[in-house]
């Protein structure tokens, strides 16, 4: 991947400027601040990890004057895609929001211009190849009115080291994106991003989340509803084993009325694994009609793993339906010994178990392909 270089625009180069600024003053987060509490970043020092390329695949054939590809190569080709759209959705004012705003090198444009369709779905692939290296990748997916797209990203590694990634989306009226984010790192691998959404009037969001490996690895992923009957649902899975530790921060933002959002999150934890999700449901004044629900299941495979999860309501409004739920349990006794007496071993059994837990979430993926990835990504690690 290329290089910030002196030749960027100047639009382009006062924002490394401002932002750079914004990092240099804020500190790394402490377990003081609540969105931090239960991710202690103690002995954490991103300007101990030397940037490095790493290896990044763009696959697809999309069609109708659609752009994709490389982010770095559609800013010196194509800048009217990039500039009025970069920054817009996820603010600088957090410390890797700020890191990556200064840093990223390069990353994945998609931009769908008004009434066009993808095609098949487009893929990215992120590999940290260098150990103890730094990765900072900049994703931008831009819909215009009337468009469908669905875009699969993965970022993978196997040695330790650190990434920094911000993905915006833009999904304007009318328009149908499926996105789709999966994680599978090295045990000692870190990974803090930002993700965020907008979606306009009458359009829908699908977006669907996992996370298999890292340590202290924190994704916030936020989806601001801004106009009448646009729709978020959000799916998301994470398997965990070893000392793992995922951290998932959840927002919901409903800025007008009748509008609908659904996330589920559901969790396999393994040994000494932990897992946090904090959800927040924020209706605005005015979101009347609003429609909201959001829960967290977790399965815990070992006494010593632990599940934290936290739901939150911030409403605004007063003629509105919004409902969590959550659930942490140990594998069930009786299930267990079901399935050991039909000729399984206790391993077999639970994996059989751990499949099953799953299901639900595969059966809210409506693209065919998309719900076989996961599925392929998730059985691998259940083994």
């Amino acid at each position: 991947m290329a290089s910030p270089t002196a030749t960027e625009p100047a639009w382009l180069a006062g924002a490394r400027d401002a932002a750079r600024a914004t990092y240099e003053a804020l500190p790394v987060p402490s377990n003081r601040e609540e969105a931090w509490r239960f991710t202690n970043l103690r002995g954490f020092d991103p300007e101990g990890f030397e940037p490095h390329p790493g290896t990044l695949t763009i696959e697809g054939d999309p069609a109708g004057g659609v752009a994709f590809g490389s982010l770095a190569r559609m800013l010196a080709e194509r800048p009217e895609l990039v500039e009025p759209h970069l920054g817009s959705v996820v603010s600088g004012d957090e410390k890797f929001a700020a890191g990556n705003a200064a840093r990223w090198a390069d990353g994945v444009l998609l931009h769908v211009p008004a009434g066009v369709e993808a095609g098949a779905p487009l893929r990215a692939a992120l590999e940290l190849t260098a150990e103890g290296s730094a990765l900072y990748q900049r994703v931008l997916v831009v819909l215009e009115r009337g468009a469908r797209a669905t875009f699969i990203e993965e970022f993978t590694s196997a040695v330790p080291g650190y990434l920094n990634v911000v993905v915006e989306l833009k999904v304007a009226d009318g328009a149908h994106l499926e996105y789709v984010t999966i994680q599978n790192h090295h045990p000692e691998t870190r990974q803090f991003g930002t993700h965020r959404a907008t979606v306009g009037r009458d359009a829908s969001l699908d977006w669907i989340a996992a996370a298999m490996g890292g340590t202290r690895a924190k994704s916030r992923m936020e989806s601001y509803l801004a106009d009448r009957g646009a729709s978020v649902k959000v799916t998301g899975a994470y398997h965990l084993t070893g000392r793992e530790h995922v951290d998932y921060d959840t927002t919901q933002e409903h800025g007008a009325p009748d509008t609908t959002s659904d996330l589920a999150f559901k969790g396999v934890l393994d040994d000494r694994s932990r897992a946090v999700w904090r959800g927040v449901i924020r209706v605005d004044k005015g979101a009347q009609k609003t429609d909201a629900y959001q829960e967290n299941r977790n399965l815990l495979l070992s006494p010593d793993a632990q599940a934290t999860p936290i739901p939150g309501l911030e409403i605004e409004a007063n003629d509105v339906r919004c409902t969590h739920g959550a659930t942490v349990g140990q594998v069930d006794e009786q299930h267990l010994f079901y399935l050991m007496s039909r000729g399984l071993s206790r391993d077999e059994a639970q994996r059989a178990i751990v499949r099953g837990f799953f299901e639900p979430v595969l059966e809210r993926i409506g693209s065919e392909t998309v719900r076989e990835s996961l599925a392929a990504a998730l059985d691998a690690r259940i083994g």
